[in-house]
């Protein structure tokens, strides 16, 4: 059979060709197989990879001087179409095997390749960690250019004792089809948290240690990827659906709603006030007051920077402000330093006034409340706070 597209297996178990982690790579394997792939699989208990020393020299100088088999395996899975990285679990985390490759490819980890081909992580344990090992191994692929299509994970305790043989199986050729696909069509998958995090804390790393990190900066330099998020991931914030005006109109439709119950009208809502999840319109004028600010109309407000006073008295005795500035409003406690309107109220004719039972410029005019300062201002209230 002749095969168009190459995926490479990295097994991180000592038990070549029998373990459960070969198992699973042939289900993988034989439905790979059906949509044009071969599958080489790569046992690193074979390959001869000493230790990562924690020299730096990959960070500084962009290669690792140790001369053994890492750089041959990498370099398949670089150039592979598909990377599969699979491992079962020894005592909670990858074998020492697996470790050992990924420890040496620090260096890869700190320079994006700048492709994104896609990927799956596989793990399999006796019932403790497969799903936790999985998930490293997904977030690893990126180190070598590719990201995951999905994790696929078993529990099963000897050679072939798989829980749920059958669903691991379709599972196995789920994901095998998932990543052809993704292959033949050049798909994508949407960038994540996990993109956005390593972008942020390599890129802010190296540029914070470039005269160390030399090789990596210059890589970071030439890929364009330094300061731009959407190259890095090669895809691109489409402009947003919604607009000021449409959060203005929700947000105004969300305070009248409960300001007047849970969906009755506002007259509805004042005839059953007993009603403790319809709390109806404000009962006092503090109430009403401290509603203000999210009832500010911003257009009447644009530019204006005026502070209103109220001295309340009668049923209700208390000193506060509202402050206008830039299109927002604040309640506050108490006098305010330099107000440029004060309103000395009895609390029943200003909570009449605010319910429209009481025309405001009438109750003015015959002295039910008292204003000191701008009166034009006074004026302007209405269309500030009014429907």
């Amino acid at each position: 059979m002749s095969f168009q597209y190459q995926a490479v297996a990295l097994n991180g178990s000592p038990h070549e060709g029998f373990g459960n982690t070969s198992q699973i790579l042939a289900m993988l394997k034989e439905q790979l197989a059906e949509e044009g792939f071969n599958l080489e699989e790569i046992f690193l208990n074979q390959q001869q990879i000493e230790y990562c020393t924690g020299c730096g020299v990959c960070i500084d100088k962009g290669a690792c001087w140790i001369r053994d088999d890492h750089k041959g395996v990498v370099k398949k899975l670089l150039e592979a179409d598909a990377v599969i990285l699979a491992s079962p679990v020894y005592f909670r985390h990858v074998t020492a095997q697996m470790k050992t490759f990924l420890d040496r490819s620090l260096g890869y980890g700190h320079r994006p390749r700048g492709t994104w081909k896609p990927g799956l992580a596989v793990s399999v344990s006796a019932g403790w960690g497969e799903t936790e090992v999985a998930h490293y191994l997904a977030q690893v692929l990126g180190v070598y250019g590719a990201f995951a299509v999905g994790q696929l994970t078993a529990i099963a305790v000897g050679p072939g004792a798989f829980w749920g043989k059958e669903a691991v199986e379709a599972r196995a050729s789920d994901l095998a089809r998932d990543l052809a696909r993704a292959v033949k069509e050049g798909r994508r998958y949407p960038p994540t948290d996990m993109d956005l995090d390593y972008w942020h804390f390599i890129g802010g790393l190296i540029k914070e240690n470039r005269d160390f990190m030399q090789a990596d900066y210059e890589h970071w330099q030439k890929l364009g990827i330094l300061d731009s998020f959407e190259t890095f991931i090669g895809q691109s914030r489409s402009p947003a659906t919604g607009s000021p005006e449409m959060r203005e109109n929700w947000l105004k439709g969300l305070m009248a709603r409960q300001q007047g119950g849970t969906g009755e009208a506002p007259q509805a809502a004042a005839a059953n006030p007993g009603n403790p999840g319809n709390p109806g319109p404000p009962q006092t004028v503090r109430e009403m007051m401290e509603s203000m600010p999210g009832a500010l109309n911003r257009e009447a407000a644009a530019g204006l920077n005026v502070t209103y006073q109220f001295e309340v008295s009668g049923d209700e005795n208390f000193t506060a402000h509202l402050h206008i500035e830039d299109g927002t409003a604040t309640f506050q406690e108490g006098p305010a330093p330099q107000p440029d309107v004060i309103v000395r109220t009895p609390a029943d004719v200003w909570l009449a006034i605010s319910r429209r039972e009481l025309n405001g410029a009438a109750a003015f005019m015959t002295g039910k409340f008292k204003v000191e300062g701008d009166l034009g201002l006074l004026m302007k209230l209405n269309a500030l706070f009014g429907e």
